[in-house]
């Protein structure tokens, strides 16, 4: 046997040769790199990382595709959140400016409606009566009669109290139109003073406001006291009688009346009268709140609904014994 080394195929493996140092200023490889590929200079990931992928790379664990999957889901949802959001902020502000303006438009037209209402009434006062003081009050009571049909309503009263109060305020008006315009009352009044002065020591001038007093309580204190032998209460009839008579009767004997003024103080008692009338009726019919809002209690859904349940609870009692077996 030869002392030299064993050839390479005799089954003896040859060592590799030393590597040489490197030369001076260099900089060592780095263990494990393979080139100047890009996992040595760049530092990139090992296959399955969440660096990019390259052809023949393994699959990535399904644990890591999920939560790829779940990012991109929700940076997508956010996206579509914040557009969203976006866009109601605009839709919000435009909204705003609608209706701010649409409740100005409003605003402006209920002020021109109120402005011509009320403009009306105290121009037909300066026109027909010569004082925008009369369109104040006729205006103001004619307002009054219109609400007061609503509140009969509201509060479950005789509607047609209302429409007999109208009838008889007008017949009221022409009335007392004609009596003031023609201030028969008036000169009966002063002829009735003239008669007494010899016996009644007073100032001529408030003996016909004294005797229209006096005549205005005895007559309407006499009507109402007949009326009240029929319905009940003549001792009070009476006394609204005579109080109703005497404030008449002393505007009748104290005061001279043109035609525009009788007509202007007669719509005013008629307007009162209608008010009053109505009221009156009213209360005395008698008021029902409860069968004015009986429609709105739902009876036939509350019938069905105790119709089901007495069903419902049949049925239970009968599965339970079917259960329980008695």
């Amino acid at each position: 046997p030869s002392d030299g080394p064993a050839p390479s195929g005799a089954g003896g493996a040859t060592p590799p040769p030393p590597t040489p140092p490197p030369a001076a200023g260099s900089t060592p490889p780095r263990t494990g790199a393979t080139g100047a590929g890009p996992s040595a200079a760049g530092g990139a990931k090992a296959p399955g990382g969440d660096g990019p992928r390259k052809p023949g790379d393994p699959p990535r664990p399904l644990g890591q595709a999920i939560g790829r999957s779940r990012d991109a889901t929700m940076r997508l949802v956010n996206a579509h959140l914040g557009l969203l959001k976006a866009e109601l902020a605009v839709t919000g502000r435009e909204i705003g400016i609608i209706i701010g303006l649409a409740i100005g438009a409003l605003s402006l037209a209920l002020l021109i409606v109120t402005l011509l209402y009320t403009g009306t009434w105290l121009f037909l006062g300066e026109w027909l009566f010569g004082s925008i003081g009369w369109g104040v009050i006729h205006g103001s009571l004619f307002t009054v009669a219109i609400i007061v049909p609503i509140f009969l309503n509201l509060a479950g009263g005789w509607i047609g109290a209302w429409i007999r109060g109208l009838i008889a305020a007008v017949l009221l008006t022409i009335g007392l139109s004609i009596l003031f315009g023609v201030n028969l009352a008036r000169n009966a009044a002063v002829a009735a003073g003239q008669s007494l002065e010899v016996s009644l020591a007073l100032d001529p001038a408030v003996l016909p406001a004294l005797v229209g007093t006096i005549a205005g309580a005895l007559v309407v204190g006499l009507v109402f006291f007949v009326r009240g032998l029929k319905v009940g209460g003549a001792f009070k009839q009476l006394l609204m009688g005579a109080v109703v008579g005497g404030i008449l009767g002393f505007i009748l004997g104290s005061v001279i009346f043109d035609l525009d003024g009788a007509i202007a103080v007669a719509w005013t008692f008629g307007l009162v009268a209608w008010i009053g009338v109505s009221i009156y009726l009213a209360w005395k019919h008698g008021f029902d709140p409860e069968a004015r809002y009986d429609p709105l209690v739902p009876r036939e859904s509350i019938a069905a609904l105790e119709h089901t349940k007495t069903f419902l609870v049949k049925l239970w009692e009968r599965q339970r014994r079917k259960v329980m077996g008695g």
